[in-house]
């Protein structure tokens, strides 16, 4: 089924019915149990002190947001989206359904369980929601397949996040709340099931980090004393004529003796890599300085899911911690897509939509830091007052939505202009690796700064959140100038696109070369490496992967990811 909605298609499937089912109970099992779960420790625990409990949830972060890569290279290597999913789901709802708090290891096992499932549905739902979108729109445009990735789950995910807002947040207790969402999960997995004649399935077709990797194993142990390219023919399949293989960066130059042809590589031809493959590595990690410029933006986030809920619930212990979760995040929807609209015009008008992209992260990291002021202001006032009304963390919560839907959505969409397309889909987990350090070095910093300073006690009360924050605001404006310094360093560069015509040949006096290239082809065809296997691959094969790079400069087929759905 096709509606037309002025300029935009969007269509449906039962294939996306059944699958949205299970969109919908993930986004609620988050919201409910996850996204609030400090307030869950210390509501249940009452001997759990304010920093303790901001460890935890700060650990649980990190580990769920850590385990994406996994999860991602294990469905790509082995078992697909789809059976991913299932065990994800199921495990799941067993760990939901095992929830107490009675003690350490009836809570801390399920929590285990939930927040690995969890990541194994988050790395999985999408790109196999996807491949049914794409399956439904047949013949339709690119842009109609996002759009209609992008409309669905947006209306999913908000509506999973307004009902746990206004209807689950008054059961009471935690086991029962948990009892609650392991019947929905449950029940969103038998909805899944009777979808299955109707799904489009992908087979693993393998990971092109998994190349990467071996980019960098052969160039650090063995061709570390390989010396550099004086010729292009001296670099095995340079069909480019490149000496020295793009991205040019000095302390990237290393990599290039993976490529470098050696005698020994006719004995052994699996330890040379191809040009291609050192360029996607090179890449990649070409992507670590602005990684890096995120780690105090994402202690900030942290900070969001921690001690704002808690200011909150000592404010008034009755309110509806939801209804913060809910509006930081439609305020994250709502600025990530009239600031793609709004930039990715100016920046289309002025030939300039790389730089467009670095603006938009630029924005977000100067939201960051006012998040941290307006923060330090609350608790600063909260110190000089008796009684202060919940409203005033309006402010902060709203910046702290905004500051993730400019600069997660557009360190996203960076991604995919900076490495090659196969690579371009694990943006996503990427980001939320480098997020998930973060956390973990904030769970570190609070321990520290507790134990030299003494800065968190056991409650909001006893904290000196004022200073922690001061800190924040402090770290977040140094940030700011040295994401710009970062953000001019890597300027227009965009990863090649790859030439169309396979037929052209160029011109190779190497015979080492050409003889490890005929031992090369004889391997069997499973032992290739992925990159090598591209060209050899079936088109649609490619196709029903995730949507990696939108033919429209918006790149908003990612945006809602921010909602951990």
């Amino acid at each position: 089924m096709k509606v037309v909605i002025g300029r935009l298609q969007v269509v449906f499937s039962r294939a996306m019915l059944f699958t949205l089912g299970l969109v919908f109970a993930h986004s609620l099992v988050d919201a409910v149990v996850l996204s609030i779960l400090i307030t869950h420790l210390t509501a249940e625990w009452k001997e759990y002190s304010l920093w303790k409990a901001a460890i935890v949830v700060n650990v649980q972060e990190g580990t769920l947001a850590v385990a994406h890569i996994v999860f991602i290279l294990l469905s790509d290597a082995w078992t697909g989206p789809y059976k991913m999913l299932l065990c994800s789901t199921a495990i799941s709802a067993l760990g939901l359904s095992l929830f107490q708090v009675e003690n350490v290891v009836s809570f801390y096992g399920p929590l285990v369980l939930v927040t690995l499932s969890q990541a194994g549905i988050v790395v999985t739902l999408r790109p196999f929601f996807d491949d049914q979108v794409m399956s439904a729109a047949g013949q339709s445009t690119v842009e109609t397949q996002h759009w209609t990735s992008i409309v669905w789950w947006k209306c999913i995910t908000l509506l999973a996040a307004a009902s746990a807002a206004f209807g689950l947040s008054r059961i009471n207790p935690f086991g029962t709340l948990s009892w609650v969402s392991a019947i929905i999960m449950g029940s969103a997995l038998f909805w899944f099931l009777l979808g299955t004649k109707f799904y489009s399935f992908t087979e693993p077709t393998g990971s092109p980090v998994r190349d990467a990797a071996h980019v960098m194993y052969t160039a650090a142990v063995t061709k570390r004393n390989a010396e550099y390219p004086k010729t292009p023919n001296q670099l095995y399949q340079n069909s480019s004529g490149h000496m020295k293989i793009p991205p040019h960066v000095s302390w990237l130059r290393c990599l290039d003796k993976a490529a470098v042809v050696m005698p020994q590589d006719q004995e052994k031809p699996g330890d040379i890599c191809t040009v291609e493959q050192v360029m996607v590595a090179k890449s990649l990690l070409k992507m670590l300085p602005i990684w890096m410029t995120f780690l105090t933006f994402s202690t900030v986030s942290a900070t969001g899911s921690t001690f704002f809920l808690e200011e909150a619930a000592s404010i008034d212990q009755d309110f509806n911690f939801l209804t913060f979760i809910f509006w930081q995040r439609t305020a994250s929807f709502v600025v990530t897509f009239t600031c793609c609209w709004a930039l990715d015009e100016l920046g289309r008008k002025m030939k300039v939509e790389q730089r467009m992209i670095l603006v938009r992260m630029g924005m977000g990291m100067v939201c960051c830091m006012a998040c941290c002021v307006a923060a330090w202001i609350n608790a600063r006032h909260w110190r000089l007052v008796d009684s202060m009304s919940v409203s005033r963390l309006v402010p902060q919560y709203v910046l702290l939505g905004v500051m993730e839907g400019l600069s997660i959505e557009g360190l996203d969409n960076f991604f995919t202009t900076q490495v090659a397309e196969l690579t371009a889909r694990y943006g996503p987990a990427f980001v939320e690796f480098v997020l998930g350090i973060g956390k973990f070095l904030n769970a570190l910093c609070i321990y520290v700064l507790t134990l030299l300073l003494g800065w968190f006690g056991e409650d909001v009360y006893s904290s000196r959140l004022d200073k922690y924050y001061l800190m924040l605001a402090i770290l977040s404006s140094l940030n700011v100038i040295i994401y710009c310094l970062v953000a001019c360093w890597y300027g227009d560069w965009r990863f090649p696109i790859p030439a169309e015509d396979d037929d052209i040949e160029t011109a190779n006096d190497n015979p080492v070369e050409e003889a490890v290239q005929e031992m090369i082809l004889q391997r069997e065809k499973d032992s290739l490496p992925l990159l090598e296997q591209k060209a050899g691959r079936d088109t649609q094969t490619l196709r029903s992967r995730s949507f990696t790079r939108p033919s429209f400069p918006m790149g908003a087929h990612k945006c809602f990811y921010s909602m951990r759905s």
